[in-house]
């Protein structure tokens, strides 16, 4: 049976399906590989999501080696098919983060580099990548066609990087970092979204500090970024898991209103689309924060500048049902006016919305309210 987006979500959270099961449903667990043998992840389909344009871009190293990496599930089903790819990877993330800082350093030294940490950090200090820093001390190793010389070095340029950072001898975060926080965030999605919302947080600051989103296009970023996950797509993400959180928790909710305005400010000329859908947002995070007004003046200032489109009636019927009422008759009744005047218009999207069916469903829980006076 097809389940509409905005309908309860069967899993019985009580949250609407496309703010809980719609995105796992629509992803394929399966991995497949190319005829290289080369990991790839199954295309996600989710509305309102999109690939970096800039298609030729290359594959960083390190995310080409986290994805490669025999510690994943998926990676480990491949070997079962294709076992000789294991003898390949002798160094790994996984195997390299399991090394003490010492061993690191003697991993380093085996393979001919001699680290020195005061000139380490002054160049991580110039650099956004720590694998950009390794390419540039160690030019030599990086271009080894030696086996594994220039990943093991690459990747104990990330792991010192990392642990210079956890030790405070390092303020900035190399790319290498943010990714590996996005990640963590996202393998704890169906254990903790709470901590989900924690992490990407900080993920949000390091952003807005580093990659002057006041004065660029989320493209722009994406492709200075270039991690495992589009900077677009995920900003989309966390946006989902604000709203679920803030169903349970007001202190989600005041975070959903404080990463929603700063994102709006700063990309507020980004597709009309996607902008309407984190105002909508911002409006039912004020409402569950406690700041009905706010909320509901979201949710109008949408229905005007987009009068043909269900996203600000939808929000305000929302709001409504988020706003306490003595009256639980004149509230459904309110929220069904707001959905009439959707259809009157009319709107160009009300069957994406399931408009006729929700004003039915308003029209019989008023009814069947009537009939119990």
């Amino acid at each position: 049976m097809k389940i509409g987006r905005n309908e309860p979500c069967p899993c019985g959270s009580g949250k609407k399906y496309k703010k809980c099961c719609l995105n796992n449903d629509q992803q394929t667990k399966r991995m497949h590989s190319d005829h290289n043998g080369f990991i790839q992840p199954a295309p996600l389909e989710i509305s309102q999501k999109r690939p970096p344009k800039a298609l030729g871009t290359q594959i960083r190293p390190y995310i080409l080696a986290k994805m490669c990496d025999p510690a994943e599930q998926q990676v480990q089903e491949l070997f079962l098919d294709r076992p000789e790819l294991k003898k390949r990877l002798t160094v790994s993330v996984s195997r390299m983060r399991s090394l003490s800082t010492e061993q690191l350093i003697e991993k380093l030294s085996q393979r001919g580099v001699h680290y020195d940490q005061e000139q380490f950090l002054a160049i991580c200090e110039k650099m956004v990548s720590a694998w950009e820093v390794a390419d540039n001390l160690w030019p030599k190793q990086m271009k080894s066609y030696e086996k594994d010389v220039s990943d093991a070095t690459g990747l104990a340029a990330c792991m010192l990087w990392q642990r210079l950072y956890d030790e405070k001898k390092l303020t900035k975060v190399s790319i290498e970092m943010l990714d590996d926080w996005i990640e963590r965030g996202y393998k704890q999605l169906y254990k903790d979204q709470f901590e989900t919302c924690r992490i990407w947080m900080r993920v949000w600051e390091t952003f807005k500090t580093d990659y002057d989103l006041a004065n660029r296009s989320t493209d722009e970023i994406d492709v200075q970024f270039n991690g495992s996950q589009s900077f677009f797509n995920w900003c989309q993400d966390f946006e989902m898991e604000l709203i679920n959180a803030s169903i349970d928790s007001k202190e989600f909710a005041e975070l959903g209103v404080a990463y929603l305005k700063e994102f709006l400010a700063f990309f507020e000329d980004e597709d009309a689309l996607f902008v309407s859908q984190f105002k909508s947002s911002l409006g039912e995070c004020y409402c569950r924060s406690g700041d009905q007004e706010a909320g509901e003046k979201v949710m109008r200032e949408l229905i005007r500048q987009y009068p043909d489109r269900m996203v600000g009636y939808i929000g305000m019927e929302m709001a409504l049902s988020i706003r306490k009422m003595d009256d639980e008759a004149l509230s459904l009744i309110k929220r069904l006016k707001i959905l009439e005047e959707a259809k009157e218009f009319p709107v160009t999207d009300g069957k994406d919305f399931d408009l006729d069916r929700r004003i039915d469903d308003l029209k019989k829980e008023i009814a069947n309210l009537e009939a119990k006076r």
